[in-house]
């Protein structure tokens, strides 16, 4: 018995061992993923740079609150332009004396992708024995997931917001319901499930498709078994339910008292905006859109296996597993219903895309066995492996082309603005990111992220027009595709084109400054 115990002590420190060496290991890919997407794109680019405009409002914010420790886009003035209160917080300081943000902002993307790749294997060890699964495909398909490290690199909330995604998930598959029910489990995932929310606010659905399952999975012992208290399990999760509301209390305040709505400014903006895209066309047909950039990938391969996984819960009535599973469903069919869009490769989407990996490999890992023809199982799992690394090289190219936009225009051009337009003069600009952060001239926002009055006609170019002049604006920065006619309109007279030539490549136009009246 004690030979026993020894040889059982020493398998468990082994396996104990071998995890420790691929959380490791995926933290490191994770740091050499990120960190050769950002070489490539300074080596095409010469500088640095991020590749959405909107990682510079991000920027923004965080320089003030790390400076100034106040929420705002401008100096002085309180703001609920920012979807992500908790990532502008993370942000701040990379603004400390001898501190980079550049630096920190990649620091911060490393970290999260490579924990974003640990909590899925801690995820996968719910839904699978397989050691090799839980230690080292899940966790390694999801750091090197061409759109993770893009979006580690992006300077975006898009890593953060999937990290507490997954540990949201695993911390409720992780409830042991035939045991006796700690409240501190519950608090804590109240906790994160806030959070998540304060990240993204649509992180709110995958919080009640959490609860949703762990109200169905007490339904469920309640009927098998008549030795358990429902009642203290149901008050658990109206614990958490609770924690969320407290966690967001602070939140939802700040922006009532700033934007006059619970939710931030850019919510109803982007809403506003891409209001036409959800008129005439098939809901169903804009929910099938939205799945095609996130799939671009090995991700495509492991479909079958989330199918399958998805069938087995099902059948087995599984709620805490299919819940999650749900999200793959739910955020793409919120979007279609609010905002179609898939540019820059469908970065709202991107959240889903962990859980079609862990779900997926867990799924592909129990319907290989059930193939007979060897080569087949090895041809598959070889063309998930290959187009993985495929996608990864290839993915560092879209980075650098990205970003290589964003600086020669955008930031180009609040560079031009600062050296050349009179001090005071007022602008009114659609992408404001990096214009706020690179001139200080003052502005109206035509997006409407800042300047909420914007936002009931915020596609009636005669309005925004006369709103411009009203309010005493000088200067006007936009692309001329999307205000076709404000760019032909004869009081607005263009006094700057960036004429950058990778924007031009992809058949787009320029950049311009405009001056209004004559």
């Amino acid at each position: 018995m004690a030979i026993e115990s020894k040889t059982s002590g020493r398998n468990e420190m082994g396996e104990g061992q071998r995890r420790w060496v691929s959380v490791l290991f995926c933290f490191v890919a994770a740091g050499l993923a990120v960190t050769f997407y950002i070489l490539v794109a300074y080596w095409q680019n010469g500088e640095f740079g991020f590749p959405l405009d909107d990682a510079w409002i991000h920027q923004v914010y965080a320089r003030n609150l790390g400076t100034r420790l106040e929420f705002s886009f401008f100096a002085g003035k309180p703001s609920s332009g920012s979807t992500s209160p908790l990532w502008t917080i993370l942000l701040s300081p990379g603004y400390a004396p001898g501190m980079d943000f550049r630096v920190w902002t990649a620091l911060l993307g490393v970290v999260l992708l490579g924990a974003s790749g640990w909590m899925a294997g801690r995820l996968a060890r719910h839904l699978t024995d397989d050691a090799r699964v839980v230690n080292w495909f899940a966790p390694l398909l999801v750091a090197l997931e061409w759109h993770m490290v893009w979006a580690a690199a992006s300077g975006m909330e898009i890593l953060l917001f999937v990290f507490l995604a997954l540990a949201l998930v695993e911390r409720s598959l992780a409830v042991d319901f035939d045991r006796d029910v700690r409240m501190r489990g519950f608090v804590f995932g109240g906790v994160i499930a806030g959070l998540l929310t304060l990240t993204r606010p649509e992180g709110i659905v995958l919080a009640g498709l959490v609860g949703l399952g762990l109200v169905l999975a007490i339904a469920q012992r309640a009927r098998a078994s008549q030795g358990i208290d429902v009642g203290k399990r149901f008050a658990a999760v109206g614990v958490y339910g609770i924690v969320v509301g407290i966690v967001l209390a602070p939140y939802l305040f700040f922006n009532l008292q700033t934007g006059g709505t619970l939710l931030p400014n850019t919510f109803y903006a982007k809403g506003a905006e891409y209001a036409s895209l959800t008129h005439g066309t098939s809901f169903f047909v804009r929910w099938a859109t939205m799945y095609r950039q996130p799939m671009i990938g090995a991700q495509l391969l492991l479909i079958p296996g989330l199918i399958y996984l998805m069938r087995v819960y099902l059948g087995g009535r599984e709620w805490r597993r299919l819940m999650p599973m749900m999200w793959i469903v739910a955020l793409p069919a919120l979007y279609a219903w609010r905002l179609p869009v898939e540019y820059q490769f469908g970065r709202y989407m991107m959240p889903i895309i962990p859980f079609v990996m862990v779900f997926g490999v867990v799924g592909v890992a129990q319907l290989l066995p059930r193939i007979s023809l060897r080569a087949m199982r090895r041809a598959w799992a070889l063309a998930i492996g290959a187009l993985l690394v495929v996608f990864l090289l290839r993915g560092s190219t879209f980075y650098a082309q990205a970003a290589g936009i964003v600086n020669c225009e955008m930031v180009a051009v609040a560079k031009w603005t600062r050296a050349n337009l009179p001090p005071g003069a007022l602008l009114a600009v659609h992408d404001i990111g990096a214009q706020g952060y690179f001139d200080n001239h003052p502005m109206l926002d035509l997006a409407g992220l800042v300047s909420p009055k914007v936002i009931p006609f915020i596609r009636e170019e005669p309005k925004l027009k006369a709103w411009m002049i009203e309010n005493g604006a000088r200067y006007a920065v936009f692309f001329p595709t999307w205000y076709a006619n404000l760019g032909k309109d004869a009081e607005l007279t263009q006094i700057h084109s960036t004429g950058c030539a990778v924007t031009r490549e992809l058949g787009e136009e320029n950049l311009g400054v405009y001056q209004l009246g004559r």
